[in-house]
């Protein structure tokens, strides 16, 4: 594969990989948006869309960086072995993105645990 080809390979995947974390990350700020209205007092405000909003377009921004360094690194790693890049950079795709929508959907988990934790019984 040429340089191009690699850069191809992982940018045909570019839009599937946002997709999912987009979804992911709607249904972690909705599922905490829950856990918050049923634990803080109703004269606590939720936090501030503004600051909401910024760090979603940081983290997506942050999150493409990183799928960024994907191709990147293939694209070293084949200077070094070209037989068996191509079989690690899948391997690296997989990894990278189960790992981002575990991050993603993280507050859920934390939200679920803060709520359990919170409650009035």
């Amino acid at each position: 594969m040429t340089a191009w080809e690699v850069i191809r390979w992982w940018e045909l995947r570019r839009m599937l990989y946002n997709a999912v974390l987009l979804a992911l990350g709607i249904a972690s700020i909705y599922a905490m948006d829950i856990f918050a209205q049923h634990v803080a007092p109703a004269a606590q405000p939720n936090a501030p869309e503004l600051e909401t909003g910024l760090t979603v377009v940081m983290y997506g921004f942050m999150a493409n960086v990183c799928y960024t360094l994907g191709w990147i690194v293939e694209l070293v790693g084949r200077r070094k072995d070209k037989g068996t890049a191509r079989t690690r950079a899948r391997k690296n795709f997989l990894l990278g993105f189960w790992f981002s929508c575990l991050l993603t959907s993280a507050p859920v988990g934390l939200g679920l645990a803060f709520w359990l934790t919170h409650r009035s019984h």
